[in-house]
């Protein structure tokens, strides 16, 4: 006969989905495992920082394949530097290859936009 322990419980997954509702980015685990369940995208890229303006600029060009193959979904726009939200398209909002070209290597966020009206609610972490 084979016994299994299981990873969650009934008390873990009520918690788990309570939170869910809440942060819609949750995860529960401990140090060997972890469940998540995250409705974002992030794309993370190690790149030897004699091309960052390179890199960065195809960053920008990958953003907005994303957006015409997703069908423009964006509401808000987050500032790469202030990192305040703005409604999507805002003149406040600057233009991402000009944040590019003068901010440098140290310009690690270009894009942050969401589809919902509530930040706390879909920003990732």
């Amino acid at each position: 006969m084979i016994t299994r322990d299981s990873f969650l419980g009934n008390d873990d997954i009520e918690g788990f989905v309570s939170d869910l509702k809440e942060w819609p980015n949750s995860s529960y685990g401990n140090d060997h495992i972890t469940h998540n369940v995250s409705p974002f995208v992030s794309f993370y890229f190690l790149y030897d920082s004699k091309h960052h303006l390179d890199t960065s600029l195809l960053m920008v060009d990958i953003h907005e394949q994303f957006k015409r193959l997703t069908g423009n979904p964006y509401l808000v726009g987050t500032h790469p530097d202030s990192e305040r939200p703005h409604p999507y398209g805002s003149k406040r909002l600057p233009d991402l290859r000009e944040f590019a070209r003068k901010n440098g290597p140290v310009a690690s966020r270009i894009a942050a936009c969401t589809g919902r009206l509530h930040r706390r609610r879909s920003e990732g972490t």
